[in-house]
């Protein structure tokens, strides 16, 4: 278990996570096979989960989008909740550290930041765009009580914070925006414009900012 930046230790030992299996069907072209600066979605997800992650598993459908990392699975259920929920069966008992490979803007210091959550069965972002499920930390309770709630057609993840059964932690309101602003650092490559703009702002060519015109998950609110 790697050590945080700061020189503690994350509680448990939890597997990073790169949810890589969606549909893509606004992209039109599979995101698992796309790159920003030179580096495909899935690798640079991963690369920032390594740092701080001892495992790092890629839950892509057992497709194998990326050489060299373990192929999962999918579990019950469809969307994101059956990538969480094959990675929870590939890694029975263990924490999953999450991250969708199309969130790019995410840092390794949020990720470590959400390790930090001792007690927690779920610890996720929550800023004015909503919940952010597909880079959250799930403990092992919160995997088991999505896998109930799949096996009652409830497929979001985001749902989870109606559990009261589960105690939450949400990185939020300053701490959270130690990251950056929650606008840039949450952008959501769904379309091929996105990835344009998102390219253009991550190497420098551009003198727009995302905010406001990357696209959101509708599901996560």
């Amino acid at each position: 278990m790697k050590p945080a930046a700061d020189g503690s230790t994350p509680a448990a030992a939890a597997v990073g996570i790169v949810l890589a299996g969606g549909a893509s069907r606004r992209m039109g072209s599979d995101k698992a096979l796309l790159a920003v600066s030179g580096a495909s979605l899935p690798a640079a997800a991963a690369e920032r989960l390594a740092m701080i992650c001892d495992e790092v598993a890629v839950a892509d459908g057992a497709r194998g989008v990326l050489p060299g990392r373990p192929s999962l699975p999918d579990g019950p259920g469809r969307g994101p909740a059956a990538g969480i929920l094959g990675a929870a069966a590939a890694y029975p008992g263990r924490p999953l550290l999450v991250l969708a490979c199309d969130l790019p803007g995410v840092p390794a210091a949020l990720l470590a930041e959400l390790l930090r959550s001792p007690g927690c069965d779920w610890a996720v972002p929550r800023w004015r765009g909503g919940l952010e499920p597909l880079c959250a930390l799930y403990a092992p309770a919160a995997l088991a009580v999505l896998a109930e709630r799949v096996g009652r057609g409830l497929h979001a993840p985001h749902r989870l914070a109606d559990e009261e059964r589960l105690a939450v932690r949400y990185l939020e309101g300053d701490l959270l925006a130690r990251f950056g602003p929650p606008e840039e650092v949450f952008v959501n490559l769904n379309t091929p414009e996105d990835l344009e703009r998102y390219t253009s702002i991550a190497s420098g060519t551009s003198p727009h900012r995302p905010q406001g015109q990357i696209s959101r998950r509708k599901s996560k609110r």
